[in-house]
């Protein structure tokens, strides 16, 4: 899940992302919390603090097929698993005021819709709302090693099976992004057509 999390928010797939060494931290704001080296996949057994009600908010089927390989945990957590302390430090530099790393959980899953994998990735933070999250998805991606200029500059409106939808166009190659904000939460889902979108989208709360 934390590989899979890191390439959607990025941008990048899982190959390209920053080699941690291999240990687990006995001190520290990544004790306790194994960092995961580049040649071996996470495992089922990752330390992760998993949110119920943030799972809850992702559907169990889309397009008359049930979601699979669904995790959460809290963000610190998949910051220090992928790129150790420095990625802590990172992604709170340049945090919008009043949003805190230490209460953002993020979740993802995996849906086939229109015979396509699609992943759903969503973050919450409680006491927020989800587009207060918005801005800090840029950070979001630096603080892991990527592109921090992703989510930067314009971001569009639009509405999709009835719903307000935020999306934001890579420059670079034109690859949307869609961003659904609902009650604390905020959805993230890349590179859907039309058909999958309305399916996507009819299916979130």
């Amino acid at each position: 899940m934390v590989a899979v999390l890191a390439a959607v928010v990025m941008g990048c797939d899982a190959g390209q992302q920053p080699q941690p060494s291999m240990y687990v931290p006995s001190s520290g704001p990544c004790a306790g919390i194994p960092l995961i080296p580049r040649d071996r996949a996470p495992t089922a057994t990752l330390p992760l603090t998993r949110d119920l009600t943030l799972e809850s908010r992702i559907p169990t089927s889309i397009d008359g097929h049930a979601l699979t390989d669904l995790s959460s945990g809290r963000w610190t957590e998949t910051l220090c698993m992928i790129g150790g302390e420095d990625s802590l430090k990172a992604g709170a530099t340049n945090l919008p005021a009043g949003l805190s790393l230490d209460d953002m959980r993020v979740a993802s899953a995996l849906a086939t819709v229109d015979g396509a994998a699609v992943t759903i990735t969503a973050f919450r933070l409680p006491g927020h709302t989800g587009s207060e999250i918005i801005p800090a998805l840029g950070d979001i991606a630096g603080s892991l090693g990527g592109d921090g200029s992703k989510f930067s500059g314009a971001v569009g409106a639009t509405t999709i099976s009835g719903k307000n939808v935020a999306t934001w166009t890579d420059p670079a190659d034109g690859s949307v992004s869609y961003l659904y904000a609902t009650a604390d939460t905020l959805f993230v889902i890349d590179n859907l057509t039309p058909s999958q979108a309305d399916k996507v989208f009819a299916a979130l709360a």
